[in-house]
């Protein structure tokens, strides 16, 4: 019973999945004609065999069913499935990701590396979006983010270093108090020798 709850989850998570996997040319060309002219089409080749490709599979997952890229097609294109496609997109590691517009590749990236696909994502995506007042109230909003996040960070990292310096500054005190009453125990050994030796002569 367990087994089959397990397996229609599975299905209900692949079923809600926007990735469309080509399995042949035309299943790949017909992305492109869904896409139409406007539509961005971001193709990620892979191969079963590349960790990499493991690795970013979930990070993509995740773009696919972002509300933000919902007008993004993405396609996952194994090259081991289809070596005519990945040898036509003059692919040459792995992970490869192609974003598209129209028919014409606009950028391309190749590792696996997050936060450079989601830049190069967004960098296209905003440029499909319709310029005017609306497009520079949000770039002024994202400077301002961007600078509020920037100064956010500076003082968290003056924050850390203040605690470090104070960390720093205890430690020196207990060494200095070690110090001096070692200091201490020694003058007192000292002195009670010297009065050991003093009673004995007398």
């Amino acid at each position: 019973m367990a087994v089959r709850r397990r397996a229609g989850s599975a299905r209900k998570m692949m079923a809600f999945s926007r990735i469309v996997t080509c399995h042949t040319e035309e299943e790949y060309a017909k992305v492109f004609r869904k896409a139409g002219e406007k539509d961005l089409v971001l193709v990620e080749f892979v191969a079963g065999w590349s960790t990499s490709s493991k690795n970013m599979a979930p990070y993509l997952n995740t773009l696919a069913r972002s509300p933000e890229y919902k007008k993004v097609h993405f396609v996952r294109v194994d090259m081991e499935a289809l070596r005519s496609v990945a040898e036509k997109a003059n692919v040459k590691a792995l992970p490869t990701y192609q974003l598209y517009r129209n028919g014409e590749k606009l950028e391309e990236m190749s590792g696996a590396m997050p936060a450079k696909l989601v830049a190069m994502l967004k960098t296209h995506h905003v440029k499909d979006k319709k310029s005017g007042p609306g497009k520079l109230i949000g770039l002024v909003a994202g400077l301002l983010l961007g600078i509020f996040g920037l100064l956010k960070l500076k003082d968290q990292i003056e924050e850390w270093e203040a605690e470090e310096e104070e960390r720093v500054a205890i430690a020196e005190a207990e060494e200095e108090a070690r110090r001096l009453a070692e200091e201490e125990a020694k003058e007192r050994a000292r002195a009670a020798r010297a009065r050991a030796q003093q009673a004995t002569k007398v």
